[in-house]
């Protein structure tokens, strides 16, 4: 569960915790940190809310975060979340909770990748630093995206080098596809011209990366559901009971579509093909398996997967 920022209505974002919890759904959410700050908040997360919390926090460094932000003490808020948060954890060790940074790697602070790890790992002790890529805009409001021109400027070697460094300090267990696909996207944007325009722009990444209609359905607060976040391929009002299910036996044609898109936010966390750890991808592998047994072309689940009667019962939720 993502935004924006999810918990801006703190009521609706804990009863879809409280739903996704009923339902027997594992819930992530990626929240800034700013409505965390109290022990009993904290306390709530823990407790009542996602089963892994991701904190975004853009840099280690204070005034970077700020101000690729764009507001003045967002790093202490971000920060004071996550103590918050550890600490309650503590306090209630048996929920199993997951505490993670959500990094936003760019031009201002690739080479300093190997610090941050330091700082996520060992200063604030967080569970991990996820690496996100710099991307246009989300909400981009007008024709022109300079932060997304200015900080793609990534030297896709060095990146690879940092990735090494970082891999090699803190026995991270990359995955090779993973690697190959980031230096692909940053050699694909400096040879783009029209950057600033952000999703304006005519062109896209080299190759396809992204495998959200294989996985995901995006579901906004008013109960409309995609495969993806743009706009650009169709989608379907969720209304009553077995409509979820309806979307996704019924969106093959926009499967389709969606299997040649080379947009940059191929590249996010939540839509890739190739997850950043040999790990991971070896999970995602054995739940293709698992539950899409009847339709590897699409990755639709059989009847007997186990996904169908969760996205039944999130539908009736």
């Amino acid at each position: 569960m993502c935004g924006g920022e999810p918990m801006l209505d703190i009521d609706e974002y804990f009863a879809i915790c409280r739903d996704a919890r009923d339902s027997g759904l594992k819930l992530l959410s990626v929240v800034n940190g700013t409505r965390i700050r109290t022990p009993d908040m904290a306390d709530r997360m823990i407790l009542e809310g996602p089963h892994e919390i991701s904190v975004s926090l853009n840099s280690h460094k204070k005034e970077l975060h700020d101000t690729t932000r764009g507001v003045p003490g967002a790093f202490e808020k971000a920060l004071k979340a996550l103590r918050l948060l550890l600490e309650s954890r503590e306090r209630h060790p048996d929920s199993g909770t997951k505490i993670l940074v959500m990094g936003l790697i760019m031009k201002s602070n690739y080479r300093d990748i190997p610090a941050f790890y330091d700082f996520v790992l060992n200063t604030i002790r967080a569970d991990k630093l996820k690496l996100n890529f710099v991307q246009p805009s989300f909400g981009q409001s007008s024709e022109i995206d300079p932060f997304f021109a200015e900080e793609t400027d990534v030297d896709p070697e060095i990146l690879d080098e940092v990735i090494s460094q970082s891999e090699a300090l803190y026995n991270l267990d990359y995955n090779p596809a993973w690697r190959e696909n980031v230096n692909m996207y940053f050699k694909s944007l400096r040879k783009i011209k029209d950057l600033q325009r952000g999703w304006g722009s005519r062109k896209g990444t080299k190759s396809a990366i992204c495998n959200t209609y294989d996985r995901n359905i995006m579901v906004d607060q008013y109960g409309f559901a995609r495969l993806c976040y743009s706009s650009a391929f169709k989608g379907m009002q969720i209304e009553k009971q077995g409509d979820l299910e309806k979307f996704w036996n019924k969106s093959d044609s926009i499967r389709r579509k969606m299997k040649g898109c080379k947009q940059f936010c191929g590249i996010s966390h939540s839509v890739r093909a190739q997850s950043s750890t040999k790990s991971g991808q070896e999970k995602a592998a054995l739940f293709a398996e698992s539950t899409c047994a009847v339709r590897p072309d699409v990755a639709l689940p059989s009847e007997n997967s186990g996904l169908l009667e969760k996205i039944k019962r999130l539908a009736r939720n």
